[in-house]
């Protein structure tokens, strides 16, 4: 099964329109399911992502329009791995804990990591969004995935992407991220950008 995974869309509260280069590419990679692992922003977004394939999402702390529409998780069972999908930041306190930390230590995949290791033990992947920054890390047997912002990127190198997921008959799940080129925000619009330079 072929799962596509977007987070941190962010439309239209920091783009006015998804990536140029995101719809076409997920409709050329024919996925079976779409996750959106939240920070949605609009409705529109994933009427869009379901003309590709059939969504589900998570609510992120940006997701007003979806309150009571969306839950904070889901539990996924697909072909014996459990799957669970949350944006990451997973209640307001844990937000802003961890906004402080970010501000005075940085980033740490270790911090993220353990506090989603701790909220859904049961799980063989967690997909998550929230910080922008694109993982594919494997601890204690898990596989902790984020497929990064496909709008704006994380806040040092802005490099956008999206996740594919692959899980077998065998339980098996390979994984990659794949880069958004082409174009960057110039006040909330894409413009073209030669990557090359």
């Amino acid at each position: 099964m072929k799962i596509v995974v977007v987070s941190d869309t962010h439309v239209p509260d920091r783009a006015a329109s998804l990536h140029p280069a995101l719809l076409g590419e997920l409709q050329r990679s024919k996925p079976d399911l779409i996750l959106h692992a939240g920070d949605i922003s609009t409705p529109g977004v994933l009427k869009a992502l379901g003309r590709i394939a059939p969504v589900k999402a998570v609510m992120g702390n940006r997701d007003w329009l979806f309150a009571g529409k969306l839950k904070g998780f889901l539990e996924l069972n697909i072909h014996g791995v459990n799957i669970a999908l949350t944006h990451g930041h997973l209640n307001f306190l844990t937000y802003w804990w961890d906004k402080a930390n970010y501000m005075f230590r940085g980033y740490n995949r270790d911090r993220i990591v353990r506090r989603l290791e701790l909220a859904f033990p049961k799980a063989d992947l967690v997909v998550f969004g929230h910080t922008h920054r694109a993982e594919n890390y494997r601890q204690n047997g898990k596989l902790f995935f984020n497929p990064g912002s496909a709008t704006i990127g994380d806040i040092w190198v802005h490099t956008r992407s999206y996740g594919i997921l692959e899980i077998g008959e065998d339980h098996s799940v390979q994984s990659r991220i794949i880069p958004l080129a082409g174009f960057h925000l110039v006040n909330r619009q894409w413009e073209a950008q030669d990557d090359q330079t």
